[in-house]
């Protein structure tokens, strides 16, 4: 199944390299990564396909991530 990930996180360097990370720790293959600039913030939109139960790991694993503040997880 698809889920994508809405992050938003503190416009920081290596933010996204730790996303990425997480990911292919998991050997999981991104299917589509949107990133937007905000004021002082990046908005990560991040798809992958995986079995509910790791997608709700990886969210919780998200949430622990140095300067991520907020994570949605979103069926596709």
């Amino acid at each position: 199944m698809q889920w994508t990930y809405q992050i938003t996180a503190a416009s920081r360097p290596l933010v996204l390299r730790r996303l990425v990370q997480l990911f292919d720790q998991q050997s999981l293959t991104i299917s589509s990564l949107k990133l937007a600039l905000l004021d002082n913030s990046v908005r990560i939109d991040l798809t992958v396909e995986v079995e509910p139960e790791l997608a709700r790991r990886l969210e919780a694993s998200l949430h622990n991530q140095i300067d991520i503040r907020s994570v949605e997880l979103l069926a596709s």
